[in-house]
């Protein structure tokens, strides 16, 4: 038997990611370990993930920490970064880009918000914290039917709803928003206003892709250090919230 909260693979998946049971109802719902991805299966296609792999991927995820952090540093003590305000999906997604901004030196402010209730607070929330970036983030996923539909993605249409919430109020380079999930609806989130946005190839997105658009600039270098690269991100021309003190 499964519980919630459990941590599983599915059986005969070749890329062997972990997922945690988010919820049991007539279809599990498995949301990744590492990955921004939601999938549903029944309790014939998932097994208990081997202790190995699961401590092996906690490896992994504090290595790619390490690696972000030694790479990101500014070392010019005048350097002043904008303020996040960081609306996650996920609780566990959410704690760990915190403690990657702190490591980094950034500012930031998490709120931990279903996907689907995120517009409805947006606004609330931006007169609260006045930031200069928000990331809208969370699982999401893409059924593999028309990939110009918003339909055919889990929860694509509702970071759209919260961008657009945002840019009522805020242009482009007044508040940069980094929007989006594994597969998430790219084209879309763009066109709806962010400057940032996951995935122009409907593939996966890790856990620290949208904490690492935050802290480096140049998209050349951003791309470093994102699983699968310019497939897994893209965005437009956007100023940088980074500012020298006189």
């Amino acid at each position: 038997m499964f519980s919630i909260g459990d941590f599983v693979v599915v059986i005969n998946d070749v890329n062997n990611y972990i997922y945690k049971i988010q919820s049991i109802t007539d279809k599990i719902c498995l949301v990744g370990y590492s990955y921004r991805l939601i999938r549903y299966v029944t309790s014939d296609e998932i097994e208990k993930v081997p202790s190995d792999l699961l401590i092996k991927e906690e490896n992994n995820k504090k290595k790619t920490i390490e690696y972000i952090k030694n790479a990101s540093k500014i070392r010019n003590p005048k350097a002043v970064f904008g303020r996040i305000l960081h609306i996650d999906g996920d609780i566990d997604y959410l704690n760990s880009c915190l403690d990657l901004y702190k490591e980094v030196g950034i500012y930031a402010e998490g709120i931990y918000l279903p996907e689907k209730e995120g517009y409805l607070r947006i606004e609330k929330l931006l007169l609260d914290t006045t930031p200069d970036i928000v990331v809208i983030t969370g699982h999401d996923a893409f059924n593999g039917n028309d990939k110009t539909s918003i339909d055919s993605y889990e929860n694509s249409k509702y970071f759209i709803k919260t961008i657009r919430a945002i840019r009522k109020h805020y242009l482009l380079d007044s508040v940069v928003i980094i929007a989006g999930a594994c597969a998430s609806h790219f084209e879309a989130l763009i066109a709806s206003g962010a400057n940032f946005a996951s995935s122009p190839k409907r593939i996966n997105t890790h856990t620290y892709d949208p904490a690492v658009v935050t802290k480096l600039v140049n998209f050349d270098n951003i791309l470093r250090y994102i699983d699968n690269g310019r497939d897994a991100s893209g965005g437009v021309e956007t100023k940088g919230k980074m500012r020298l003190l006189l």
